[in-house]
């Protein structure tokens, strides 16, 4: 077995995941101590948003080409999600000094999607097709 093989069994992530997440950490620890944590934050929301709307609007698309790339960007944006929501929640704390509210959202925040996800399902979700047979 390739030692990216075990990386990505030992950890469920790739190597291009593993050193984007440290990349995304570099970056905060550097605005943090040049006290641009904030504008930083704002910027890595904005990345994040921005590469979501890509991921749609390539995901459908009809080439191929284009729906492997969206495919690629789904994989980046799950795996950054839980980062992204982390920092919307601290730049949400520096507006809301409301403990309950700011819960609140960041509950929204961290489990809406999920939520969504899970009731926009295909309604024909019983319908299996033949590359999901049933185990009798």
């Amino acid at each position: 077995m390739k030692w990216q093989q075990r990386i990505r069994v030992a950890t469920g992530l790739s190597c291009w995941q593993i050193m984007l997440h440290l990349l995304i950490v570099a970056v905060l620890v550097m605005s943090w101590m040049n006290g641009s944590l904030v504008r930083v934050g704002l910027g890595l929301c904005v990345l994040y948003g921005v590469t979501v709307l890509l991921m749609l609007a390539l995901q459908r698309h009809h080439d191929v080409r284009f729906r492997e790339t969206g495919d690629v960007l789904e994989e980046l944006t799950t795996t950054w999600y839980f980062g992204a929501a982390m920092i919307a929640v601290w730049l949400l704390s520096r507006v809301l000094h409301n403990n309950l509210l700011l819960a609140l959202a960041g509950a929204v925040i961290l489990a809406g999607p999920a939520i969504i996800s899970l009731l926009m399902k295909d309604k024909t979700s019983g319908n299996f097709s033949a590359k999901h047979r049933i185990r009798r």
